[in-house]
């Protein structure tokens, strides 16, 4: 019997597929560093804007795991939480993992609805108090990556919050490639295989959009985000934290 492939030896362009869906949490574990790091940064700087009543977009939500994890939060208020996936299957397996029986669930104080959809096709968000956003941008356009911050800084309340987490090039080509082979390092100590990382790296090429930092700085200043502070940073993958 053919085994089933790995998310890293599938070979052409990358889609986020059902075989990628499946292995999705274990993949992120291997390939980002401090992912479980990043999920506990995220989750303890929401806090600052869970307020009663409070929405809250996860954009590009996968498997539901950060939702899960601010799900568990010590607060006492009221809010609702919507994730966005253009994946069914990632849908399906975060209402797994969540344990959800429909696309929509109150458990007490907490409402979660799931949505398979693309995030770009949303002409108007609901007034929300915080959007969050892990990995989404690295597979977004220039002009989607500004359609898409634009229309979370309308949707925003005043003092409200944007947490997201891209990946990036260097400002300075040495230090492109000094971060870059201290990332494949990194890959290769979580056993991931050269081969893998060579092809997980061609699937890449036409899916991703990475640009350096003062690019993703001067955008958040472009759709009038002043207000915007680093929280992580580990090779060329950086997390950021805007406040309306």
């Amino acid at each position: 019997m053919k085994s089933k492939p790995t998310l890293s030896s599938i070979e052409g362009t990358w889609r986020f597929n059902d075989n990628v869906a499946e292995n999705f949490d274990k993949h992120v574990n291997q390939s980002i560093p401090h992912y479980k790091d990043i999920q506990q940064y995220v989750t303890a700087l929401s806090e600052w804007f869970i307020k009663d009543n409070t929405l809250i977009y996860d954009l590009g939500c996968s498997t539901g795991e950060t939702i899960k994890n601010i799900c568990k939060l010590d607060v006492s208020t009221n809010f609702k939480i919507i994730g966005y996936d253009n994946s069914n299957k990632m849908i399906s397996l975060a209402k797994k993992k969540l344990n959800l029986k429909k696309s929509s669930i109150k458990n007490g104080r907490i409402k979660i609805q799931l949505k398979s959809l693309d995030v770009l096709k949303i002409q108007k968000f609901k007034k929300s108090n915080l959007f969050i956003s892990i990995l989404l941008f690295p597979f977004l356009n220039l002009f989607e990556r500004k359609k898409l911050i634009k229309n979370i800084y309308k949707s925003l309340s005043p003092g409200g919050g944007f947490i997201f987490v891209e990946k990036i090039r260097s400002k300075n080509s040495h230090f492109e490639d000094i971060l870059n082979q201290m990332y494949f390092d990194f890959k290769l100590r979580k056993q991931l295989t050269e081969k893998q990382i060579l092809t997980k790296s061609k699937s890449l090429r036409s899916s991703m959009h990475l640009f350096d930092q003062n690019t993703t700085q001067a955008l958040l200043k472009q759709c009038k985000f002043k207000n915007f502070e680093v929280f992580y940073k580990c090779f060329n993958f950086i997390g950021y934290i805007a406040i309306k």
